[in-house]
């Protein structure tokens, strides 16, 4: 049986608040790749591990029909079974009873799938993502110490494929989640971690919400029991070395066969240092770039950083040691890193240093501020 998983999608993202950038139609590209390799290769199975989008609330209108469109042209290749992930608005659900028409699955609780693929019975256990506060909210209230040992013991108590109810060739667990002894799995307060032990039970576990592509082997037998896809889009510069596809998961008898495709449309993500003004060199270097650059200014004032920022692919300045562009007014040379946006910004920050200044006078004062600043651009223009 051949699976392909794919997870983490992260539909709607808009990345780097100072200067936002959408990264829709760079995910959108990514996950076409998918359809491309399904026109040329076959599957049984499309597992979704979850975070289809990246907010709690409805897509705008045009996105939520591309996704809808796409889980319906992934499903004319397979079966599509996807749990919802702790970024996915749950409003999703509300089209699985449709889409199960076309052999698209949206799940949201605990559970247990049972299909028939192409004469394989295949018993899929479905574990979306969980955390302490909502997996004990029907037991007790949160107040004891042993909040996440509870909380695991209950979701422990179902993650089990032996209450399948009939003969299945294969037994699977899609969720999105993290397991203990990996990277990222003391992640939030209130994530609960899997037992590595768990995924043991399983022939295979497909897991999402690690943003990094991954195989999960048995301490004690070697087996390669599970793997996360990593997901779609590098969506900030914490995940510049990290890895992100989909897998190909080959399942037989004597083992899973696995097999990771990166995404050849993703957007690089790069930093450059700037020791001070930006040189015709500099600029060449972060021009040359085709994906997305954090500049990290060890030296410069606050011209510099917006000089920085009007550089199409610079989405952060991070201003190491500023100084004013007058003779007096240094800030000093502290550990501490402070970004702007903008000279506004710089500026609004500036008079957040005088509290007993009235509100409606700092928003007079900003607004003369961008007033001059703008006349200043379109008289050098």
């Amino acid at each position: 049986m051949r699976v392909l998983v794919t997870g983490d999608w992260h539909l709607g993202a808009v990345t780097w608040r100072r200067k936002p950038q959408d990264r829709t139609p760079e995910i959108q590209a990514c996950l076409s790749e998918i359809l491309d390799f399904l026109s040329q290769e076959r599957v049984d199975l499309i597992a979704v591990t979850g975070d289809f989008t990246h907010y709690w609330v409805p897509l705008e209108g045009e996105k939520q029909r591309w996704l809808m469109d796409y889980l319906y042209a992934l499903s004319e290749h397979a079966p599509v079974v996807g749990v919802l992930g702790n970024h996915d608005w749950r409003g999703l659900v509300s089209f699985d009873k449709f889409a199960r028409k076309k052999d698209v699955y949206i799940i949201d609780k605990f559970g247990q799938l049972e299909l028939n693929l192409n004469g394989t019975k295949v018993c899929i256990v479905i574990l979306p993502y969980f955390d302490a506060r909502k997996v004990l909210q029907p037991y007790q209230k949160l107040t004891s110490d042993g909040v996440k040992d509870t909380a695991k013991q209950v979701v422990l108590n179902d993650l089990s494929p032996r209450s399948c109810s009939w003969d299945a060739n294969y037994r699977i667990l899609i969720t999105h989640g993290v397991v203990e002894g990996l990277a990222y799995s003391e992640l939030g307060g209130n994530d609960v971690p899997i037992p590595k032990s768990a995924l043991s039970q399983f022939d295979f576990a497909f897991l999402g919400h690690i943003h990094n592509a991954q195989m999960i082997k048995d301490d004690s037998t070697g087996r390669i029991v599970g793997c996360y896809p990593g997901g779609v889009a590098k969506l900030d510069f914490g995940e510049m070395g990290s890895t992100q596809g989909f897998w190909i998961v080959d399942l037989s008898p004597k083992g899973p066969d696995c097999k990771l495709i990166q995404f050849s449309s993703q957007k690089p993500l790069k930093r450059v240092e700037v020791a001070g003004p930006v040189t015709p060199e500099v600029r060449e270097e972060i021009m040359g770039t085709n994906g997305y650059v954090k500049a990290v200014l060890k030296e410069g004032d606050l011209v510099t950083v917006q000089k920085l920022y009007d550089l199409e692919p610079v989405v952060v300045v991070e201003l190491k040691s500023a100084v004013s562009t007058g003779s007096e007014g240094s800030t000093g040379e502290g550990e501490s890193k402070v970004r702007f946006s903008s000279l506004e910004e710089a500026y609004g920050l500036y008079l957040n240093h005088y509290p007993e200044l009235a509100e409606d006078k700092r928003d007079e004062l900003l607004r003369r501020f961008s007033s001059y600043l703008r006349k200043a651009k379109e008289n050098k223009s």
